[in-house]
């Protein structure tokens, strides 16, 4: 055996033994990440869809699309802030923009972490414009694909499901949706599309309809709706998965502790290179990738998204609802009230739903959960 050969096996044993001294979820939790890397890598984009996060905050930015000094960086700087988070389960989540205009720098993300980690779980969400000339190589790592249906078609979207499906690597598929007026009337097709072809569901109401009452009414009856298409599938021996189904809740979560990484361990990276601690706040920015001491530049208690916090109302905290609704997300609260402080601006949704979340957990047969 080589000197070369002898050395990485001991780096790899050193690595192994850290790992198995990292945190990690209890009670069944040990497989769902801990600890998330949000990469926004560019803010390019094959659309502009109205309800995107980055598109409403950031528009066409002068950094759209980082630099290679920033890139560079980059890639040592994730191992850096895995080596001293000291948790087991992390994930490397790839956002935009559209992540399949740069491949290249989705593999070369992965090659750094699987080398200098031990490993990741890695995923790509994109809206699936690409799939047709991707260059699938640079993708072999990643595992996870959630694809927005956006506007199209659901046999465009059964298309473009079969071409990762065929051509990837992945072990798991999700259909995200965000409610707009479109998807918000055919989420029952589009429910139904998944659940019968085996993959995930994501629905996400859209933020930036505010406090329309008239809309917050829709969407609860849509959930509701949504629900009992879900017990039907359920009591007929499909496999659902509830986890981040709506608004990415977590309603098994029945820890003592908050299971939201939100301003503690979320290490949020944008184009320019600043870092935040909310994937959805773009223009909240604590530090750099480049600034010393980085888990302290992702701790931010004005994000964190746990019902303990002092400024969380009693109500809240006797709710049966607490250790999935958390009282509320603290990013919605700051853009729809202009403080983290309050119940959930979705409390009368979360009140209703997350019961039924529960219940449909109830009717599936017994099995190890996966934690996603």
């Amino acid at each position: 055996m080589s000197l070369e050969s002898v050395k990485q096996d001991h780096e790899k044993r050193l690595k192994m033994e850290a790992a198995e001294e990292r945190i990690q979820g209890k009670d069944g939790w040990n497989k769902f990440p801990l600890f998330w890397f949000p990469l926004f890598l560019s803010y390019r984009c094959t659309r502009r869809c109205s309800y995107c996060y980055a598109f409403n905050q950031v528009g066409d930015d002068s950094h759209p699309e980082m630099d290679e000094n920033t890139f560079s960086r980059l890639l040592t700087w994730i191992p850096e802030v895995w080596n001293v988070n000291h948790v087991k389960v992390n994930a490397i989540s790839f956002l935009g923009g559209e992540p399949l205009l740069r491949t290249d720098r989705i593999r070369k993300v992965m090659d750094a972490v699987c080398s200098h980690t031990d490993g990741m779980q890695g995923l790509v969400n994109t809206n699936g414009d690409l799939v047709d000339s991707v260059a699938w190589d640079d993708l072999e790592q990643i595992r996870w694909v959630t694809v927005n249906i956006t506007d199209i078609g659901i046999g465009e979207l059964s298309r473009r499901m079969k071409i990762i499906r065929d051509r990837s690597n992945v072990i798991n598929q999700t259909i995200a949706a965000t409610l707009d007026d479109f998807n918000l009337e055919r989420i029952i097709d589009i429910s139904r599309f998944g659940i019968e072809n085996g993959y995930r569901l994501r629905f996400s109401k859209n933020l930036f309809k505010g406090a329309d009452t008239d809309y917050k009414r829709r969407v609860l009856k849509k959930y509701h709706e949504l629900c009992d298409l879900l017990e039907d599938y359920c009591v007929h021996g499909y496999d659902l998965h509830t986890t981040f189904l709506i608004d990415l809740l977590i309603p098994l979560w029945d820890l003592d502790e908050s299971p939201y990484p939100c301003g503690k361990r979320i290490a949020a990276v944008f184009p320019d290179g600043t870092i935040g601690p909310c994937l959805r706040d773009h223009a909240f920015k604590t530090g750099t990738i480049f600034d010393a001491d980085p888990l302290s530049k992702i701790r931010c208690s004005t994000f964190h998204f746990d019902v303990g916090e002092s400024d969380i109302p009693t109500e809240c905290r006797v709710c049966e609802s607490k250790t999935t609704c958390q009282g509320g997300c603290p990013r919605d609260k700051l853009l729809l009230t202009g403080t983290r402080s309050g119940k959930s601006v979705v409390c009368e949704i979360h009140k209703e739903i997350i019961p039924r979340l529960r219940y449909l957990e109830q009717l599936k047969p017994v099995r190890p959960r996966s934690g996603r």
